[in-house]
């Protein structure tokens, strides 16, 4: 049965602007950091930091030659694991490259969030029939940027001559169109005269694969025989679901081709609990459990039997693994939840803890103390200066008006965070001697989902949603969450409950789309339902609204 597309807005644009003096200075130190015998995951971190500053420039037409050379360096030494290449060269080579001072940078999702290794398109190269000496690389950016010149290296691995370039899709994200440049033009009839096979390379395909199929048929438009094109992907769509004019027709030009190869995580990493079955393991009760977006759960496991027990979850290759991490840490540090220890392939895990967790019926005056801390500390420790709250505000709106809600919404951004973004019940461990730890506290205030980087009011509004306050608990959370941070949240807090259970519901209803014919959708169905029941209550924006005109009062 195909899947009809619902015009809600739940995936953000992980686009943020950057410095790129600062993007220059932590290559040259991961490229510093190089070793012998060379260490996997170090050259993978810099790889993804060239990669990245490499589609920065592209995307802006400044030069990124000298840039790409440092990327495919790299790539060849991930692909030959062979000694380290020549850092002192290749740090040459960036200290020349001129970059500007702002550059935007855009997170390539595969790496960041769901542990797709670039090795495991290698992997696929051997299930490739060449029928060239020479193969054209075409890159998708972001991520392709990357993967382009890790299949670069190995094509030239299997002896075969090989080079590539990137391009950027544009326009609306089930209709791209690809326009190849003059250069760009220049290096497909150069390897058009040659009889070469062209390889397009990205993560995906998406909800549409309209960025693919743009790229396949640039090339015909180009001249390329359709037989001669191949679509290296992480995976291959059912045609008929993807959301983009006459997709089933258009996908059936193109040979796609699956990367190859088991999931890289630590050896200790046993038992998968990923898309869902974390619950079966970690939850008390029966179903129905919480519901979630399977597809877009990040990879868990458990240790073996024979070793010591542990959770291990994926949380991201090189810096991007790297800024959860310290998150977690300081969280940890100052008792709201254990120490991550960083384990290989970009995953950390997390020693198990005696206790149980909770659902909203365990709400209590204790609990209210504990979650206003939190975001008090969250406010303190994980302030950010780039939240932008337009994407956030069209978002709202938007939902509202598909949803048929239509409320005015009005956010105000005061004190800019990473949320934290999960503040279900069920993420709050209760320990044997009473105390409430946060897990998956790291990463979900930050990646490519609303809301990004937000108003803490976000937490807040969250917490008043989830775990069902009445106006008086919604009220002794504020007061609580304002005398420990001296933040007044009050005249801010009704709109963020509003976007908040917009977001959701809509996320819900996106997913149970999503999964049609499974039991997960009716879950999704049931939880959509909640949130719009919570958007109906009033009763919570009056008393706010009311404490709002006694903060006068209160604050004397």
């Amino acid at each position: 049965m195909s899947v009809q597309p619902l015009n809600l807005l739940v995936f953000r644009d992980g686009k943020r602007l950057v410095s790129g003096s600062s993007l220059k200075s932590v290559l040259a130190r991961q490229i510093q950091l190089l070793s012998n015998p060379l260490q996997t995951d170090q050259v993978l971190g810099a790889l993804l930091s060239a990669g990245e500053l490499e589609c920065a420039l592209a995307d802006c037409d400044a030069q990124f030659s000298q840039v790409a050379e440092i990327t495919e360096s790299l790539a060849e030494a991930l692909v030959n694991s062979k000694t380290a290449p020549d850092t002192n060269r290749l740090l040459a080579i960036l200290d020349a490259t001129q970059v500007p001072e702002k550059l935007t940078v855009a997170v390539p999702e595969g790496f960041a969030y769901y542990g797709l290794h670039p090795l495991a398109f290698v992997g696929a190269l051997g299930y490739e029939p060449t029928h060239s000496s020479q193969v054209a690389v075409v890159g998708i950016r972001s991520i392709g940027t990357t993967l382009s010149a890790v299949v670069t290296a190995g094509l030239r691995r299997c002896g075969l001559q090989a080079e590539r370039i990137t391009v950027r899709p544009a326009g609306h994200p089930y209709n791209r169109r690809t326009e190849l440049s003059p250069e760009q033009m220049n290096f497909v009839s150069k390897y058009l005269a040659g009889g070469a096979s062209f390889l397009v390379v990205d993560e995906g395909p998406g909800l549409s694969g309209s960025s693919f199929l743009s790229v396949g048929e640039a090339l015909l438009r180009a001249g390329a025989p359709q037989s001669a094109i191949t679509f290296l992907c992480s995976h291959v769509p059912s045609a008929d679901n993807l959301c983009t004019e006459n997709a089933a027709e258009r996908f059936r030009q193109f040979r796609w081709q699956p990367a190859i190869g088991e999931i890289r995580k630590p050896d200790a990493a046993r038992v998968w609990i990923g898309c869902g079955e974390w619950r079966r393991y970690l939850l008390r009760d029966d179903p129905p459990w919480p519901a979630s977006w399977l597809h877009f759960e990040r990879l868990k496991y458990l240790s073996g039997q024979d070793a010591e027990p542990r959770f291990y979850k994926f949380l991201g290759f090189g810096h991007y693994g790297d800024e959860i991490i310290e998150r977690e840490t300081k969280l940890a540090e100052v008792g709201f939840g254990v120490t991550p220890r960083i384990e290989s392939d970009g995953f950390a895990s997390y020693p198990f803890v005696d206790g149980h967790p909770m659902s909203a019926s365990e709400i209590s005056e204790s609990v209210l103390t504990r979650l206003a801390a939190y975001c008090a500390f969250r406010a303190a420790a994980f302030a950010e200066d780039s939240a932008e709250l337009q994407p956030l505000q069209q978002m709202a709106a938007h939902n509202s008006q598909q949803l048929k809600f239509d409320i005015d919404i009005k956010l105000q951004l005061e004190r800019p965070v990473i949320a934290d973004g999960r503040m279900q019940p069920h993420e709050w461990l209760l320990t044997g001697d009473r105390q409430m730890l946060k897990t998956d506290s790291g990463s979900h205030g930050d990646d490519h989902f609303f809301p990004g980087p937000v108003d803490i009011a976000w937490d807040l509004a969250g917490a008043i949603v989830e775990w069902e306050m009445s106006a008086a608990e919604a009220e002794s959370l504020l007061q609580m969450y304002q005398r420990a941070s001296g933040d007044n949240a009050e005249n801010r807090v009704a709109d963020y409950i509003t976007a908040y259970a917009i977001f959701r519901c809509a996320y819900c209803l996106m997913a149970a789309n999503a999964m049609q014919g499974t039991e997960e959708n009716q879950w999704l169905q049931t939880t959509a339902e909640f949130y719009r029941t919570r958007l109906r209550t009033e009763e919570i924006k009056l008393a706010l609204s009311s404490l709002t005109m006694r903060m006068p009062e209160l604050e004397a």
